[in-house]
């Protein structure tokens, strides 16, 4: 763009250039006056100076005192125990007693032991066909145990029984036996007896057979 083709400077513009041109001559003015000259030595007169008091800072805070030292620990002996009383012994005389005098009378002698009255004779031992007639009827005749027989088991037994003077039998004792299954069996047997008396009671022993066939 030209300056040909630029308008007419504006108003503000011309009041800009006015007040500059208006301050150069006011400066001119003033150096040609002297004014320039009074300001220096305005300028080159010593200052007054007061010296005000020097602001001092705050003392820093003293420094946190060092912490108490630890105590010592006391350590407190036990107490010791009192020596013990001196007691000082007492004297007591000796007295010798006196002499002791036992009378001893003589030991009476020691009493007889009891004989003991004799043990009964025991009755003689006879056979049992001697005493009774019966056995052998008795002895095929006794029942087989329904338990033993239905276990298949088969067993002896010897009876003892006493005949006494008028041929009872008493004293019916089982001697030895092979299964007390059969125990009942035989001592029945032996009340079935017929024994005749011999003057005195006599024991008579009398085994039994018991034999299982399948």
């Amino acid at each position: 763009m030209s300056y040909a083709e630029q308008g007419a400077p504006s108003r503000a513009y011309m009041i800009g250039l006015a007040a500059v041109l208006g301050l150069h001559v006011l400066l001119a003015w003033g150096l040609a006056s002297g004014l320039a000259r009074s300001v220096v030595q305005v300028l080159k007169a010593p200052l007054d100076v007061a010296l005000i008091e020097e602001i001092k800072e705050a003392p820093p805070p003293p420094p946190p005192p060092p912490p108490p030292p630890p105590k010592p620990k006391v350590v407190r002996a036990a107490p010791k125990a009192p020596p013990p009383a001196y007691v000082p012994p007492v004297e007591v005389p000796v007295v010798a007693p006196p002499p002791v005098i036992v009378a001893t009378a003589p030991e009476p002698p020691p009493p007889a032991k009891p004989v003991p009255a004799p043990a009964p004779a025991a009755p003689p031992v006879v056979n049992i066909a001697v005493t009774c007639a019966n056995h052998v009827a008795v002895r095929s005749a006794v029942p087989y145990p329904s338990q033993a027989e239905r276990l298949g088991l088969s067993g002896d037994v010897v009876v003892d029984f006493t005949v006494d003077a008028s041929g009872a039998v008493k004293n019916v004792a089982v001697a030895r036996s092979s299964n007390p299954i059969f125990n009942a069996a035989a001592t029945a047997a032996v009340a079935k007896l017929k024994c005749t008396g011999q003057g005195q009671d006599v024991r008579v022993r009398v085994p039994f057979a018991f034999r299982y066939e399948s």
